[in-house]
């Protein structure tokens, strides 16, 4: 399961379908586009099957949405905007949230 940074700030910004992430615990700025900014918006207790099929219903013409938000979860998790947890919303063990 997926679950948001707790710190993280968002400002969307309509004209170009994107949002500005901001991540205090490293401070730093992340333009996400609007398939990223989707998938970081479904990381809110989801299996990675879960929201992989949330997309394929929006998207159904795509034939590569679980290899592409396999992908971009990854991304987000470099980037400190997400973090796996487990059924009880903790990281797993081994796994560090800072300032929480």
């Amino acid at each position: 399961m997926y679950r948001q940074n707790a710190r993280l700030r968002l400002r969307p910004f309509e004209p170009w379908h994107a949002v500005m992430a901001y991540t205090p615990d490293k401070p730093a700025l992340h333009w996400l586009n609007s398939h990223s900014w989707l998938v970081l918006e479904l990381c809110d207790g989801r299996t990675l099957t879960e929201i992989a099929g949330t997309i394929a219903e929006i998207m159904p013409d795509r034939d590569d949405v679980l290899a592409s938000t396999k992908g971009c979860i990854e991304d987000l998790e470099r980037k400190s905007l997400v973090h796996a947890s487990t059924d009880a919303g903790e990281p797993p063990a081994g796994k560090e949230v800072k300032n929480r």
